[in-house]
């Protein structure tokens, strides 16, 4: 059985739909952090390097 890809879309739209809030949420906190990030000083602790390789 193959879906349509205009029925994956429309698939899509929906679920957007009804999670709109918790879409709006999670963008809101990504720009909050990008934004806290970006004024921030860099820290570099002594085992950053063996955890983001």
């Amino acid at each position: 059985m193959r879906i349509e890809p205009s029925e994956r879309v429309r698939g899509l739209v929906a679920w957007a739909r009804r999670h709109r809030r918790l879409l709006i949420v999670l963008v809101l906190l990504s720009l909050f952090f990008s934004v806290l990030g970006y004024f921030t000083n860099p820290v570099s602790l002594p085992g950053m390097c063996k955890i983001y390789g």
